[in-house]
């Protein structure tokens, strides 16, 4: 009975600590950044290029415009991935698009809401690309969930962003 008493006892601890870090930690923020060798024009519109997505960002499937212009702050997109044999869709709403300078908009989905700022500096011969992503969970369990995964999460981005670099090189 005791076992039994100390048992429920830990679950609850781990689950009250679960959930207070879904609490305490609502949204968190990552960065990644990459090197291109090649001018910030380049870099930029292969970063916008839809027809060259799949070749850096896993699992991309499409992307369709569901109201507004592309490259006009506002326009919302429906954004197709497929994952471990399952589709995703997410929103994409561009907030802010200055032609070879930076690119940001938000994600939103029924787990989680976020921001991708994506910023183009350069020299002339190499590109610098500062992305910073924000991401908050939908709920408290999401929250806890995507706050233990942060790590992961960056390190897929970081993958994604090198891919990206060999793509706009090899332009």
């Amino acid at each position: 009975m005791r076992f039994v008493k100390f048992t429920l006892i830990g679950l609850l601890g781990i689950t009250l600590t679960f959930i207070s870090l879904g609490f305490f930690h609502s949204s968190f923020q990552f960065e990644n950044q990459i090197e291109v060798d090649a001018s910030i024009e380049k870099s930029y519109a292969s970063f916008v290029n839809d027809s060259l997505k799949p070749e850096w960002l896993e699992g991309y499937l499409g992307k369709e415009v569901l109201s507004g212009k592309r490259m006009v702050p506002g326009a919302r997109f429906l954004v197709k991935f497929k994952e471990a044999e399952e589709s995703v869709e997410l929103i994409e709403v561009l907030k802010d698009a200055q032609l070879n300078e930076k690119y940001i908009f938000d994600m939103q989905t029924d787990v989680f809401d976020g921001t991708i700022e994506v910023y183009f500096e350069g020299d002339g011969q190499k590109t610098v690309l500062k992305i910073f992503t924000t991401i908050k969970g939908s709920n408290i369990f999401y929250r806890s969930m995507f706050y233990l995964l942060k790590g992961a999460l960056q390190k897929q981005s970081q993958t994604n962003y090198n891919l990206l670099k060999v793509v706009i090189e090899k332009q």
